[in-house]
């Protein structure tokens, strides 16, 4: 049975061989013909070789066409703009569009430029799944999210069952800082089989912004367990309601110290993480408070806030000698005339006590 197989094969091998003998390479419609059956096994090598013999000898829109789609599968997205945009005219077909703007969309072209052919594309057909979400997701990178939206809800009036789009609609609802409608989207969406890590995340991160922390802990908590406690962006979201939580305020510190061991350097992230460790820590352990009160400094531009916290801290520890030296940056950085006021008097005391004590 095996030795009958082998034969087989090898006989399939030497009539595709012969096949391939057999094309006239003087005739566009042989080399055509050759190059559609190898586009069906994705032999896109052998057709692009065919197609480019075929276009040499005969002017074709249908030869580009194809062409094109050799060009795209190998990998050659300038290439396969070139020939798409060749052939475009105001009746090109659907496929010409599609291609050119998923080719488009892979060669890294000009957002300005693929919103053009996206929108034509939509324009005729709404139900291209692929290119609403495209042209939805290009103009949130853009931010434009109300005339994303447009797009999306013109989708829905035609399909309101479709989960990809109505994932990137809870998405543009939380960016526009509706979080009430992005919960109820994102619920929807969780419901009807979408159990994406970043719809429970989505939902836990909205939940958070209306103050529903018990909500968001239970979605950021599968959110976490479906990302193998290794996602920064989960973690840190976690850590936070955590935070919110009475009973689960040092849970929530451990999970934001767990989110800074994942994470790629991000000042701005890190930042709301040290924050909330600092807070965490003032009253129980001033010299972590500090600690981490140093690291925000470490990593961003002094403020009057972070000069005052860290003031506060180094007075606790009584370092008076530090405590007014953050004062003084505190001076020189707020507006604030209560403050300021307290501030100054604070270093004169400072500095009677250590003229009291012969310092």
């Amino acid at each position: 049975m095996k030795h009958t197989f082998i034969i087989a094969f090898f006989a399939v091998m030497v009539v595709t061989a012969n096949a391939q003998n057999q094309v006239d390479t003087t005739d566009w419609n042989s080399l055509y013909s050759a190059a559609k059956i190898c586009i069906e096994k994705t032999d896109y090598f052998t057709a692009s070789r065919y197609l480019e013999m075929a276009s040499n000898i005969r002017k074709s829109d249908t030869l580009q066409r194809k062409l094109a789609v050799c060009y795209f599968n190998r990998g050659y997205y300038k290439k396969c703009n070139e020939i798409c945009l060749s052939v475009l005219n105001p009746d090109t077909l659907e496929s010409d569009l599609f291609l050119l703007t998923r080719s488009m969309k892979k060669a890294n072209t000009d957002p300005e430029t693929q919103l053009f052919y996206q929108k034509l594309l939509f324009n005729k057909n709404i139900l291209n799944q692929t290119n609403t979400i495209n042209l939805a997701q290009n103009l949130i990178d853009m931010d434009s999210l109300d005339v994303a939206m447009d797009y999306l809800l013109k989708y829905c009036k035609i399909d309101s069952t479709n989960i990809s789009i109505n994932e990137l609609k809870a998405r543009v609802y939380l960016l526009n800082g509706k979080y009430n409608t992005a919960m109820c989207e994102y619920e929807n969406v969780i419901a009807a089989g979408g159990t994406s890590p970043n719809n429970y995340l989505g939902l836990g991160f909205a939940a958070k912004h209306v103050k529903q922390y018990q909500k968001a802990l239970d979605n950021l908590i599968i959110a976490n367990a479906l990302t193998f406690d290794q996602e920064p962006d989960v973690l840190m979201q976690l850590g936070l309601v955590q935070m919110k939580i009475d009973s689960l305020h040092y849970e929530g510190t451990q999970t934001l110290k767990r989110a800074v061991e994942v994470m790629q350097p991000d000042p701005d992230k890190l930042k709301i993480i040290y924050s909330n460790l600092a807070g965490y820590y003032e009253n129980k352990n001033w010299r972590k408070a500090l600690d981490y009160y140093l690291k925000i400094k470490s990593i961003s531009n002094m403020n009057a806030a972070l000069s005052y916290r860290i003031s506060t801290c180094y007075k606790m520890l009584k370092n008076t000698t530090k405590e007014a030296e953050y004062l003084s940056q505190f001076i020189d950085l707020s507006d604030d005339s209560v403050a300021l006021n307290y501030a100054r008097n604070r270093i004169r005391q400072i500095k009677s006590d250590k003229f009291m004590n012969g310092e």
